[in-house]
Formats: C-alpha cells, structure tokens, sequence
C-alpha cells in the first residue's frame, strides 16, 4: 500500500504545490502582473507565433470565447498583438509582443531550473524509468473518462 499512497500524494498535492510554485516564480520575476493561466496562454503561444487563435484555444482545451476574453486582457497588458489573417478576415492570428517574449522566456527559464532540479538528483535510470512512467500516466489522463 505504500506505493499506492504515495501516488495518491503526489496527484493530490504535488500539482498544487507546483502551481504554487509557479506563482511565486512568476510574482518574483514578473510582479503580480501576470497570472499562472495567462503565462500558459503567453506559453503556447510562444510555441507557434502567429497561430490562430482557434488552434491556440484547441491546444488549452477551452473554448475560443474563454480564450478571446483572455487575450483581451494580454493585450491591453502589451503581452500579445492579434492580426486578423489578410486572406480569411475571419481567422485571428496571435503573437507575443516584445513584452510578452520576455514573460514567455522567463517562464521557460523557471521550467528549465525545475526540471533541472529533478533531474540532478535521479540516476540516468530513474530518470529514464521516471520519463517512461510519467508518459503512461499522461496517456491515461489523456484517455480518462472515469472523471
């Protein structure tokens, strides 16, 4: 049972203990300024500037309109620009500004310094045994229906 307990601890805690984390991160680097859910937002858009918005909303699994009333709010903070696409007015591109790349970029810093944390003290093994498990439990969250 102590594996079983352990498992049920890390799901229950650790991912508040990160956010957690996290914020402090972002409220040390980046003031108050700048929430845990829009530094995902600014984060997936970092990964593929000028996507569409309703691509960036399908990566976050929320709607479009959640995602529009976010990017209001990153936009009057200067963090993104959004562009409507010169061929299809219909389609919205969104992009970091200069302002919202340094957020991206101090964020993927934090992640960096994370994993790095994790990884120094895990034997090539238990990392590579760590990697593996955490991939199946990704998949199983992925495929839930149970919830």
């Amino acid at each position: 049972m102590e594996v079983y307990d352990q498992l049920n601890t890390f799901l229950v805690e650790i991912w508040g203990r990160i956010n957690k984390i996290e914020e402090r991160a972002l409220a040390a680097g980046l003031g108050n300024e700048i929430s845990v859910t829009e530094i995902h937002i600014l984060e997936k858009i970092g990964e593929s500037p000028g996507s569409r918005m309703s691509s960036i909303a399908k990566s976050l699994s929320i709607t479009l309109a959640t995602l529009t009333v976010a990017c209001d709010k990153l936009e009057a903070k200067g963090l993104i620009t959004r562009t409507r696409n010169t061929s299809d007015k219909r389609v919205v591109n969104v992009s970091l500004t200069p302002r919202g790349q340094a957020a991206y970029e101090y964020h993927q810093s934090f992640h960096d310094r994370m994993i790095h944390a994790v990884m120094e003290v895990l034997t090539p093994e238990e990392a590579s045994i760590l990697g593996t498990s955490l991939v199946k439990l990704q998949r199983f969250f992925e495929d839930c229906t149970i919830l």
